[in-house]
């Protein structure tokens, strides 16, 4: 099944075999003759563990010799072919492929053929993604797991959480993707798979890459990009590219985005790959946006919607008429973007992906504030924040979580390890000391008591360490760091762009007369603005951006790869998001702003104090002018 959740981790979308095929597929798919043991032994081959991570050209090859040895009037076997079969990339027609999908589903079900019915499922779901939104097809996936929790077939189990696992997180569900990759992974070792799989592991990457951890996800993907080049898997290269193509885009670097979409579509239409290049075409507009081009943008996403239209994919509609729109703002047609946008609203909603929902509301208020529409435009950027906040905290918890996840599977392998070793040293003791037997096994309990009470001693110990170490560079009001822990991040970024002669920049904030807040309303009324400052710079901030409070209404922000432009750019931000706040619970109409400076490294051996009393003139410059300004 392993085509299946590759398929779905791409967005998938069949391939472009002729139609004169796929009809002749639809018969009964039995040969003149048969072999029903090279049958049994070739089925077999194909759901094992040998073909959990090949090329789709070695599986669609598989298939052809299947079909030749399926004995005829066979309908045991002729079950299990439709089970395997209906994943073939011969199915151009995806409304084909859903029929026959269900046909092989039901055929199943009589049967009482638990496994196939379960493959057959997962490959139903996935046509309904393609036909109906990702969504739709979770409902399939969910039944297969609910049949194979009660059957003893392990491996398919594990791909099918693995499936799911991929769906969930194209939905922004993180954390429970990533509990169904560990379940995944703990079902490839009940089915005596004890190497890692490589496709599970790249989930898990995507999985790091949309919930911020960027540098584990792009380590991974450059390596996969390697090892796919040097064995000449082009389909997996292309792949990581545009995994590495998102990742930038993510990451504020567009140009190096179009680079790696525009392999990708090298590579994808030398095999005919058509769902690479499509998917990667959508990558390219939404880099051509950021980088200024909209007419560019525009004629890239044509391209994309006849190739999704072509492969009679509906999946990606929602996010075609969101970059249509964003490109159209771009080029100042901004009644013509709202309309893309109340397009693409319904077909997202349907999806629930409130990352795409987010970007939307974000839109739609510039295209709204352009026009004239402040009302609707601050209902949007209302929304917008809502969503931004509720998103950031799923983030931190799926990164908690992801945390966990990974202690728990290094104490497992580090408990198995001991297991087998010390049942080694039993087994040898046991050999040579028959006779003191008992005194043996009273010996090795007393000393698995002790490992255990010394374990839990330290567990316990570094727990306490831990969150002594946290609660010294936080800060108890806003929960960002404090002076302390902002200075180490500080002198940590300064020697990392040092070393590496990249741009880094500082912003030091302070906010205007926050004196007459604490003298007016008291010293409650302040805490309260300063929480919800921080909580709205937060939202304007990228992830690995660190922000402290160093006293007081003073802040510090270290701009990572930024050179002095691109800080100048998050001062702005931070600016505007400081005077969008309002506070009437205080005191109606009250609201607040800040005064910023800007310092960027100058040149290597300055000194963290030396960049941070730059930033500080900058801020005195700020505030001598009048506040509610930035100054470098």
């Amino acid at each position: 099944m392993r085509w299946v959740s590759l398929r779905l981790s791409l967005l998938a979308v069949l391939l472009a075999w002729p139609v004169a095929a796929c009809t002749a597929a639809t018969a009964s798919p039995q040969a003149a003759t048969g072999n029903a043991k090279a049958f049994d032994a070739a089925f077999q081959k194909l759901n094992g563990p040998a073909f959990l991570d090949v090329p789709s050209a070695t599986i669609e090859a598989e298939f052809v010799r299947l079909r030749s040895l399926l004995p005829a009037n066979d309908p045991a076997r002729d079950i299990h072919f439709r089970s395997v079969f209906c994943n073939s990339l011969q199915w151009k027609d995806a409304h084909r492929g859903r029929d026959y999908s269900k046909t092989a589903v039901q055929l199943a079900h009589s049967a009482g053929d638990v496994a196939s019915e379960a493959r057959a499922r997962l490959c139903l779901a996935t046509y309904i993604m393609l036909l109906d939104g990702s969504q739709q097809g979770l409902p399939e996936i969910d039944t297969a797991i609910h049949l194979l929790k009660e059957h003893q077939e392990p491996q398919l189990l594990a791909e099918a959480l693995e499936m799911r696992g991929d769906l969930l997180s194209l939905l922004g569900e993180q954390a429970k993707a990533m509990l169904d990759f560990q379940r995944a992974r703990t079902a490839f070792r009940r089915a005596g798979i004890t190497q890692e799989v490589n496709p599970l592991m790249f989930s898990m990457a995507v999985a790091y890459r949309r919930m911020g951890d960027w540098d584990r996800a792009a380590s991974y993907f450059t390596a996969a990009q390697q090892r796919a080049r040097a064995i000449g898997d082009t389909e997996a290269e292309a792949t990581n590219l545009l995994q590495l193509g998102f990742l930038r885009l993510e990451t504020s670097a567009p140009d190096k985005a179009l680079s790696a979409f525009s392999q990708a579509v090298s590579i994808a239409q030398q095999h005919a790959d058509t769902s690479s290049v499509n998917a990667a075409r959508t990558g390219i507009a939404e880099a051509q946006i950021l980088l200024g081009k909209p007419d560019a943008a525009l004629s890239t996403l044509q391209q994309a919607r006849t190739g999704y239209l072509a492969d009679q994919d509906n999946s990606s509609n929602d996010m075609l008429l969101l970059l249509t729109g964003r490109a159209l703002a771009a080029k100042g047609q901004y009644a013509q973007a709202l309309q893309r946008y109340q397009q693409a609203l319904p077909l997202i909603q349907a999806n629930g992906n409130e990352r795409y929902l987010a970007q939307l509301h974000q839109a739609q208020a510039s295209s709204e504030e352009a026009l004239g529409q402040p009302a609707a435009a601050l209902q949007d950027f209302k929304k917008f924040h809502a969503l931004q906040m509720k998103l950031r905290s799923k983030m931190q918890l799926e990164q908690n979580q992801m945390m966990a996840f990974e202690d728990a599977i290094r104490r497992t392998d580090f408990e198995n390890r001991q297991l087998r070793a010390q049942a080694e040293v039993r087994q040898q003791e046991l050999k040579a000391l028959e006779r003191v037997r008992h005194w043996q096994w009273l010996a090795i309990v007393l000393a698995l008591l002790l490992l255990a009470l010394l374990c839990s001693m330290a567990w316990r110990q570094w727990q306490r360490s831990k969150k002594l170490q946290d609660l010294t560079l936080q800060d108890p009001l806003t929960g960002i760091a404090n002076r302390l822990g902002i200075e180490r991040e500080v002198v940590r970024a300064l020697t990392s762009a040092q070393r590496e002669h990249s741009p880094m920049s500082l912003l030091m904030l302070d906010l205007d007369r926050f004196k007459s807040i604490n003298d007016r309303f008291g010293h409650a009324a302040g805490d309260q603005v300063l929480r919800d400052v921080t909580r709205a710079w937060q939202t304007q901030l990228r992830n690995r951006d660190p922000l402290g409070r160093v006293g007081g209404e003073e802040f510090i922000v270290v701009c990572l790869d930024a050179d002095l432009n691109k800080a100048l750019a998050v001062a702005e931000r931070l600016r505007e998001a400081t005077q969008a706040l309002h506070f009437d619970g205080i005191e109606r109409g009250l609201r607040v702003s800040v005064s910023i400076g800007a310092a960027q490294v100058l040149a290597d051996g300055e000194s963290s104090d030396a960049l941070i009393q730059r930033a500080d003139r900058a801020l005195y410059r700020a505030k001598h002018n009048g506040g509610n300004r930035i100054e470098y």
